[in-house]
């Protein structure tokens, strides 16, 4: 017994947590084994995040018992939680933008490193026991999501730690350094270092874990070894209900031009040229800094044009920035929702409603009756959990925040959707809406634009699939007749038969 019992890194037994108007843990109890891969799945809002934030110090438990490498833990704080050897990498990257990559490897222990010279030293070490090549004097504000997603990574390791938690470390990493990640994981498991894995990629899941935990409304609902489950098992546990397929019919092909792409250059693409039908899914695949998300910002002026014209219904128009975009019915769901989509400390029913304001005032006064309906509208048709409109949406799981955004441009009704990885972080249940969303627009005779990282969710649900590789679109491919390898060999610039006349 007492063997089995030293196995045990970690035990948590009726955890209860409650917010106002949420009960967000309800007798919540798992157990972890010593140098064991355990994932944790569960749609938006099913409390995993929240029990990995008791657990490392950012949230207090209501009720329940903790018990770390044999001690019992009452209340602690998150540099305590890292002391006792327990990391966290967060799924909302969780750094400052102003300093280099290195100060945030170890930020708040430049003295244990021996001062800024020690600090790069050793932040170049972690970041070389992960294969990753950035350089520890880059600021991060200037490096991609992915890249700030090694960071993150690395500065969990560099503590010495008995249980890591990685709360979707994957959801913007690149090929290589999902092969970097999967290495440092098998490390960590011979090493004898547990790893808490929560992901909503359930290839992953499968991949790396040995034992998985599905939670649904702040509940645990199973605990089995990962080789016991089905993929659609885990599916039905996590959404309560049971699902069929993973995306719905794609939508119906149609040769109509809405906008037509001609010439474009910026300072990362070249000659960028492409037509988007009209009640079309135009799919863009392309390595992370391949210029994918370089050519939706240009469309939506973000990005200023330097060459090319865009037409929408065969005449030329200037788009100079984001709001000549939205006057011609093109919004825009950016990958990073923190930095880009949201205003963090305003409510759901703010962010929902900021596209549309200035038609919520009558006599130069807010109407916050109509913006509460429109608002709550959207939590209905698009299933987001919150307390209430009024809530904060920084309060709200990744999941639901990303619905806030996607919300706001259903209030207008866009010709052109721009999806840029729409569901990155986001739950099976929760995909499949978005999908439909998407479907709905485009048999409307709207139009989508969809970025993935995740190339079976552009194969199923696109009608074209373009490929962009080095600031140019180099293929073009019928998703129901070309290959996965054909179309990422394409993406990686390799010479490949496949692409449409």
């Amino acid at each position: 017994m007492a063997n089995k019992e030293n196995d045990i890194i970690l035990t948590m037994t009726g955890v209860v947590k409650t917010f106002p108007g949420v009960k967000a843990l309800d007798d919540v109890s798992i157990q972890v084994r010593r140098g064991s891969v355990h994932g944790i799945v569960g749609e938006n809002g099913a409390g995993k995040s929240t029990l990995m934030k008791i657990l490392s110090g950012v949230y207090t438990k209501d009720k329940g018992t903790i018990i770390f490498d044999g001690e019992t833990i009452e209340t602690t704080t998150p540099h305590q939680a890292m002391q006792r050897g327990l990391s966290i990498i967060y799924q909302e990257l969780n750094l400052v933008n102003t300093m280099t990559a290195g100060e945030n490897i170890y930020l708040g222990r430049f003295s244990e490193v021996n001062g800024m010279k020690g600090t790069h030293q050793k932040a170049r070490e972690a970041l070389d026991r992960i294969g990753s090549d950035i350089d520890t004097w880059t600021l991060v504000q200037d490096l991609s999501v992915s890249r700030k997603q090694m960071v993150e990574i690395a500065k969990a390791l560099s503590f010495d730690s008995k249980l890591i938690i990685m709360d979707e470390p994957s959801s913007s990493l690149t090929q290589d350094e999902m092969k970097a990640l999967a290495k440092i994981i098998n490390q960590l498991r011979s090493e004898g270092i547990s790893v808490i894995y929560i992901s909503h990629k359930l290839d992953e899941i499968f991949d790396f874990c040995d034992t998985v935990t599905v939670m649904r409304d702040g509940k645990v609902i199973d605990t089995r070894p990962v080789e016991e489950f089905t993929r659609m098992d885990m599916i039905s546990m996590m959404v309560g209900r049971s699902i069929e397929k993973e995306f719905p019919e794609r939508p119906r092909k149609v040769s109509t031009p809405l906008m037509e792409v001609e010439g474009i250059k910026t300072k990362k693409l070249h000659d960028i040229s492409f037509t988007l039908n009209k009640g079309e899914i135009l799919g863009l695949v392309g390595l992370v800094g391949a210029g994918r998300t370089e050519i939706v910002r240009a469309l939506f002026g973000a990005d200023k044009i330097k060459a090319g014209t865009i037409k929408l219904d065969g005449e030329v128009v200037a788009i100079r920035n984001p709001r000549d975009a939205m006057k011609r019915g093109i919004s825009f769901v950016p990958e990073d929702r923190k930095q880009q989509g949201l205003i963090l400390p305003f409510s759901v029913e703010n962010n929902i409603s900021i596209a549309t304001l200035k038609n919520l005032y009558k006599f130069g006064i807010l109407d916050k009756n109509k913006e509460r309906q429109i608002a709550e509208k959207h939590i209905k048709t698009l299933k987001i959990k919150t307390p209430t409109a009024r809530t904060a949406v920084e309060s709200l799981s990744g999941g639901n925040q990303q619905k806030c955004i996607i919300g706001r441009w259903m209030e207008i009704q866009p010709r052109i959707l721009i999806m840029d990885e729409p569901t990155r972080g986001i739950d099976v249940g929760a995909k499949y809406e978005i999908y439909l969303l998407m479907k709905d627009i485009v048999e409307n005779g709207g139009s989508v634009i969809l970025i993935s990282s995740e190339l079976p969710e552009v194969l199923n649900m696109s009608n074209r699939v373009l490929t962009v590789c080095d600031g140019r679109i180099n293929g073009e491919f019928d998703p129901e007749k070309a290959s996965v390898d054909e179309i990422m060999a394409k993406a990686l610039g390799v010479s490949v038969e496949g692409a449409m006349a």
